[in-house]
């Protein structure tokens, strides 16, 4: 079995034709989903890049692996070392997993120098950083060394081919003939609106409709406006960020065609986080722990198992996929996973594994997130100057977008939310690799920084 990976930077799933988007942003990606299984409420464990990848290769939670920001004490992966050798065998790294059971796996990623992740790019088989580049490489640099691999060992089989593209990515700067194709087909999104926008005007921090560029540069790509002051701007920018998604989907089909007749070959389309669109008057990026940040996509064309153009809509986290891609190749999920397999119910769309969810993001702001089939309840520690609520409550099904705070409204809803964190901190902090929260150490670290 041949497995290949496409993992996406910040590309949200309401800008995929699959998930119901309308403009024709990824015909390869919508491709496969009619060909596999479609996930709808699939979310990122930690966000932003590092704090996720490092949950996907652990299995773990950020408040068990140590990592839940991009720099300082709270980036490094906590590992358990033996007293003599390597690491502790329950510190193994999913690609280590994998091979283990009879599965080459084999990395084309920039992201382990982007981000000064180390761990992330032990383990492998096959470890390729595609250029010199720390994190603007484009998707047709990428596949200059992946089709060259492929190319190359086009009899191999039992492997995991993992592929990580950039472009979605803010700052959008898609070759032009691509932003005008998609400037060609009429805008699809209709939030935020005129007043919306003009109500972000006086949020302060970066990428808000006034600062959309830090220390308020001017725009360096002309995909993107300097900043958000109407609906133009508005669609100029999200043109931008299609543009980039079909020019990355162009990329993804040219892989697949490379590896040729895919009847024995799984296909798993994912990403790391969302990008946020004028949620919370934040535009282009991840600052907090909102739903566009922390749901991403999940497709799986998995041979015999998954029905084709199916979908899911049960409560899933990325640390979950870990354990159903070790379940899939026959490998016993380790003990010390937080994530659970839902290998079982792929076949029937069906994987109950959670009530509710927990998340965080540690970057831009301190938050924890509660999220249950309907409502998403956010905690904030440290708003890092952007003025968020102390604890914030949202109907997700009639409030999409998270405008209205209902905290004061449904305190029973918001009790029961609550109730839902505690429990969760307990489980974390009873387990048998519990680790001083990471979160904790960011909130000290801000605390004596001057």
């Amino acid at each position: 079995m041949r497995i290949v990976y496409f993992d996406i930077d910040s590309l949200r799933p309401d800008h995929l034709g699959c998930y119901g988007y309308g403009r024709p942003t990824s015909p390869a990606i919508d491709e496969i989903a009619e060909q596999g299984m479609r996930f709808d409420r699939y979310y990122c464990a930690d966000s932003p890049c590092m704090p996720s990848r490092h949950g996907w290769i652990t299995g773990r939670f950020g408040i068990n692996n140590g990592v839940v920001t991009h720099g300082g004490p709270a980036s490094k992966l906590h590992i358990l070392e033996q007293r003599y050798g390597g690491p502790d065998e329950r510190n193994q790294l999913l690609q280590r997993r994998l091979r283990q059971h009879g599965y080459d796996t084999v990395c084309f990623s920039n992201f382990p120098t982007r981000h000064c992740a180390t761990w992330f790019g032990l383990g492998w088989s096959e470890f390729h950083s595609p250029n010199l580049k720390t994190g603007s490489e484009t998707a047709d640099e990428v596949n200059e060394a992946v089709l060259r691999w492929i190319a190359a060992n086009s009899g191999r089989d039992d492997f995991l081919l993992y592929i990580n593209y950039w472009d979605p990515h803010r700052v959008y700067e898609a070759p032009r003939d691509w932003f005008d194709r998609m400037a060609a087909h009429p805008s699809a999104v209709d939030w935020p609106d005129n007043e919306a926008i003009r109500g972000h005007q006086d949020i302060d921090g970066w990428f808000t409709a006034s600062h959309l560029f830090p220390q308020d540069r001017p725009s360096p790509t002309p995909n993107m406006p300097d900043a958000i002051r109407n609906t133009d701007d508005l669609n100029r920018m999200v043109t931008g960020y299609d543009a980039e998604i079909r020019y990355t989907d162009h990329h993804v089909e040219q892989v697949l065609d490379a590896l040729g007749n895919l009847d024995d070959t799984a296909v798993i389309i994912s990403a790391d986080h969302g990008e946020a669109m004028g949620e919370h008057g934040i535009y282009g990026d991840h600052v907090c722990a909102d739903e566009c940040i922390h749901r991403v996509p999940l497709i799986i064309k998995w041979p015999g198992v998954t029905p084709p153009g199916s979908f899911c809509d049960d409560l899933l986290y990325n640390v979950d996929f870990s354990a159903t891609l070790i379940d899939l190749v026959g490998g016993e999920v380790p003990e010390y996973y937080d994530g659970l397999s839902f290998a079982e119910g792929l076949a029937l769309g069906q994987c109950r594994l959670h009530d509710y969810l927990v998340w965080g993001h540690g970057l831009y702001t301190l938050q924890r997130a509660v999220r249950t089939p309907g409502h998403l309840m956010i905690r904030t520690y440290d708003d890092f100057g952007y003025r968020f609520d102390p604890v914030a409550l949202y109907d997700m099904g009639n409030d999409p977008y998270q405008t209205h705070n209902l905290a004061d409204d449904e305190p029973g809803i918001l009790h029961r939310m609550d109730h839902y964190l505690s429990e969760w901190l307990h489980e974390q902090r009873v387990k048998p690799y519990a680790i001083p929260d990471p979160m904790e150490v960011v909130w000290q670290e801000r605390q004596t920084t001057p």
